[in-house]
């Protein structure tokens, strides 16, 4: 009878398993004769090496196509260039964000100027549909707008998420109707805004994993009266859309010294190729604010990101 009974209790044992990620982070680099000095603030894969970048300080709507060229196995970014400038004709709204839609082969771009999304071809001209936006984004304050967007193909989900104050992550639909919104909660602040001349903590942006859950980068921008000592804090985060807490990946920090400049305001992050071992390649832009005071670089930054599935037995 106990040779029946203690199969059967095995069978009773619940298996579970859950992903756990890993963060390998690769050096920064620039490329001032390939790239020209601009304000970049978002960026989406587009395949292969081409990936579309929006500028928040362009003289008109639309977006850049780069060409960023990265290591097949380490993800680091070799080189990088500008392609051209692909407008829509209108005037920049603040261009925040910006996502790819392979589905119908278009882009969505956010303003921080009207807090809209709205859709573009390949060409840069806009088309007739945009993201029907909840009331909550449609009275967010001056540069504290829509900042972040992402666009999951596996999931048909785009997210979006306002940059600081109470931050609010709404999901819409592949046609752009809103879902489901979820609060986030910002870390305590490491420096004192009362002592600095120019002063940001918030999300800086977003990206979207094909098993639903997101990439949140947080960072904290600091630059004291002097200039010298100005810092950017990054926290990159793993957040699961339902669930309570967050999940920290990784953290760095870029300073403005003496001996070294290597300040980089990251605002612009996508999911890129597929490396050798499976793993998954991030790439990162910075806003120089066009290259201020010819001390600041249009920093480009990849991340390698290594996804493994771990069972638990309850």
């Amino acid at each position: 009878m106990r040779r029946i009974i203690y199969p059967l209790l095995l069978l009773l044992v619940a298996v579970n398993s859950f992903a756990q990620y890993r963060i390998t982070e690769n050096k920064q680099k620039a490329f001032p004769k390939d790239i020209p000095p601009g304000n970049y603030s978002g960026i989406a894969w587009l395949g292969n090496n081409r990936y579309a970048v929006v500028n928040d300080k362009a003289e008109e709507d639309g977006f850049h196509i780069f060409e960023i060229n990265i290591d097949s196995v380490s993800g680091e970014i070799r080189s990088a260039k500008e392609i051209e400038f692909r407008s829509s004709g209108f005037a920049n709204r603040d261009n925040e964000g910006i996502a790819y839609n392979p589905s119908s082969n278009t882009i969505l771009i956010s303003g921080e100027t009207d807090n809209r999304i709205l859709e573009y071809d390949m060409d840069g001209i806009r088309t007739l549909r945009e993201a029907e936006m909840p009331d909550f984004y449609k009275h967010l304050p001056d540069n504290s707008g829509l900042e972040a967007l992402s666009y999951n193909n596996h999931t048909q989900t785009l997210w979006t998420c306002n940059e600081s104050d109470t931050i609010m992550i709404q999901s819409f639909d592949s046609l752009y109707h809103p879902l489901k919104a979820y609060v986030y909660y910002l870390d305590e602040p490491i420096a004192k805004k009362s002592k600095a001349q120019y002063y940001a903590h918030g999300i800086g942006t977003i990206c979207a994993l094909d098993d639903g859950s997101l990439l949140l980068l947080e960072r904290e921008f600091y630059t004291p009266k002097s200039k010298l000592g100005a810092f950017v804090n990054c926290k990159l985060y793993r957040f699961v859309p339902g669930e309570e807490g967050k999940e920290l990946l990784a953290e760095w920090r870029t300073n403005l010294s003496l001996l070294g400049r290597s300040l980089a305001n990251y605002e612009g992050m996508c999911l890129g190729p597929v490396l050798a071992d499976g793993s998954r390649a991030i790439i990162l832009v910075s806003d120089s604010q066009n290259q201020y005071a010819r001390v600041l670089k249009d920093w480009l930054k990849s991340l390698k990101l290594e996804k493994t599935e771990v069972q638990t037995q309850q």
